[in-house]
């Protein structure tokens, strides 16, 4: 049986944040030339500094000058909870209701877009964290969110990190065990995957596996960044102290056959970043075979 090819997607993330904290300029076209050449299949799309367009007709128009390049959408980034949108934790009904409908015009887009899956954040760390309500509160509001993407026919991926209300392994996997439903998954950050278990990979992954429907590979130095998200630093793969290599194989070995999404998130050059962390990751897949 031959094996199944693996994917490999830009995340676009990155050269949006570069230009909201770094003033890098920002163009679609150059970015989408860049992926085209290093050979990505499909790009992640980020709604900033450009909202997703809300139309049907803009949507499409955004997909065929994606497609122009040669490249699919993979998937596309949500804003997270609190930006305008409600915010699945609040402890106001309405607020919660504000953010399933914000997810349900969002899948809307994402299934025009022919993504295959759609990230989610449930919003900034406030305090010390969500408490065992807030947590309920997330269950429940992404058991709604699940039941709206398996209308949509995609999963929804929800991404933990250290400066997010769904900011340690515990939360997050109450969440995901908690909603149960196929139609809500993880996104296997590989820097945070480091930072949140305390430079234990391997140990985290092992628990969150099941679950895993996305990925954003990236080195890590057990740090933070000092910019203004102060979350897990994403280094290029040939950078940084955590092994990649390790963690990705486990990743694969346990069956993951999903997209392999490059993030760069708020690196000051990310044109650079990426180019080094595709051909890293190219290598990698060539001695796998």
């Amino acid at each position: 049986m031959a094996k199944t090819r693996l994917r490999t997607a830009l995340g676009l993330n990155g050269f949006g944040w570069a230009h909201a904290i770094y003033g890098t300029p920002y163009s679609l076209n150059r970015i989408l030339r860049h992926a085209a050449r290093l050979g990505f299949d499909a790009v992640e799309l980020f709604g900033i500094p450009k909202p997703y367009p809300t139309g049907k007709r803009d949507q499409r128009a955004l997909r065929r000058q994606v497609e122009g390049h040669g490249l699919g959408i993979a998937s596309i980034q949500s804003l997270p909870g609190g930006l305008g949108n409600g915010h699945p934790a609040s402890a106001y009904s309405l607020c919660r209701n504000d953010y399933v409908d914000y997810i349900e015009r969002t899948l809307d887009c994402a299934v025009t877009l022919g993504c295959e899956n759609m990230g989610v954040w449930a919003g900034e760390l406030l305090g010390n964290g969500p408490n065992r309500q807030s947590v309920n509160y997330m269950v429940e509001t992404y058991g709604r969110c699940a039941e709206l993407a398996k209308a949509a026919g995609i999963p929804i991926c929800l991404e933990a990190e250290p400066v997010q209300q769904v900011n340690t392994p515990q939360v997050w996997l109450k969440i995901l065990k908690g909603v149960g439903s196929p139609y809500m998954k993880g996104i296997c950050d590989f820097a945070h995957l480091n930072v949140m278990s305390g430079q234990r990979p391997l140990t985290l992954l092992k628990k969150v596996q099941p679950y895993v429907g996305h990925t954003h590979l990236c080195g890590n130095d057990a740090t933070c960044t000092k910019h203004e998200s102060r979350s897990s630093r994403h280094l290029p793969l040939t950078e940084g102290t955590m092994d990649w290599k390790k963690v990705l194989t486990r990743l694969l070995d346990g069956g993951y056959r999903g997209w392999l999404d490059i993030d760069v998130w708020e690196h000051p050059d990310p044109f650079e970043a990426s180019e080094l962390s595709k051909r890293a990751l190219d290598a990698f897949l060539r001695q796998r075979g």
